[in-house]
């Protein structure tokens, strides 16, 4: 099916489950569909999408702003100098994204994946952008270095408030798989001194060309995809609260909460990366 389309970038449509296992048991399951962008090719999509934009208003709206920042116009930009904060300082041939997109001029991103690659277009790094439901954001880097066959995989401290009903100092495992024909991503959570995790969420997907017709097909399966995300986030939420798991405040340890980046307008937060 990809060759319905000249571009790299893509749609995924994406089915999502994710199991709690303390203090008590809950799942669920969903579908959503997400965009797929070589950042290179935001222009000729722009033109050859009557429904998608870059940086204006549309029925599909692709900003980036809604992404990390470090002071550059550019999202690649930002992206690279994030690279090099943390570390990486080689060369960033392309940058791709997998994400959800505004739709009638609202988005959320429970989780967006940059995927940089070499002069020699050979994966680089992958950025895991986790945002929250208070409009902050906070990366995860994994290099090449814990890569294995096109999987990117690590554990890292959490230090993030990505929900009320976990802490913010247990480890975040992560496994995101360069997508392709496939999409594979799974993050876990784990207690610091215990071996398994309490929660495991995983989101696979099949491959599909960004094209009008497809576009269109998604549009009609899945109305209003993003605001539909976040009313679930509240769903799920209340049902947790109504089991008894522990509810943990935003203000609560605030000195755990470390590293979170800015978007455009949030230079000045409090709580950023030092």
């Amino acid at each position: 099916m990809a060759s319905e389309s000249p571009f790299r970038s893509a749609l995924y449509a994406c089915r999502v489950t994710h199991d709690r296992y303390s203090p008590r048991r809950y799942g669920f399951k969903s579908r959503l569909f997400l965009f797929y962008l070589d950042l290179d090719e935001l222009p000729e999509l722009t033109r050859r999408l009557s429904i998608f934009s870059h940086n204006r208003p549309n029925l599909y709206a692709f900003y980036d702003r809604d992404h990390l920042y470090l002071g550059h116009r550019d999202l690649r930009d930002n992206v690279r100098a994030c690279l090099q904060e943390k570390g990486v300082t080689e060369p960033v041939s392309r940058i791709e994204l997998l994400t959800s997109v505004r739709v009638m001029g609202y988005v959320f991103n429970p989780l967006s994946v940059f995927v940089c690659y070499d002069a020699e277009g050979v994966p680089l790094a992958m950025i895991a952008e986790v945002h929250n439901t208070f409009g902050e954001l906070k990366p995860y880097l994994i290099t090449r270095e814990q890569m294995e066959r096109n999987v990117f995989a690590d554990e890292v401290p959490k230090h993030f408030y990505i929900s009320p009903f976990s802490d913010l100092d247990h480890h975040l495992s992560l496994k995101l798989h360069v997508p392709g024909e496939r999409l594979a991503i799974a993050v876990g959570g784990r207690q610091e001194h215990e071996h398994r995790p309490f929660f495991h969420a995983t989101m696979t997907g099949q491959r599909e060309p960004l094209t009008m017709s497809r576009l269109l097909a998604f549009s009609a399966q899945f109305p209003l995809v993003t605001l539909r995300v976040m009313s679930l986030i509240h769903w799920h939420a209340l049902k947790l609260w109504l089991k008894g798991v522990p509810f943990r405040p935003k203000e609560q340890d605030p000195e755990l909460q470390r590293d979170i980046y800015p978007k455009v307008g949030q230079e000045n937060a409090p709580g950023l990366k030092s």
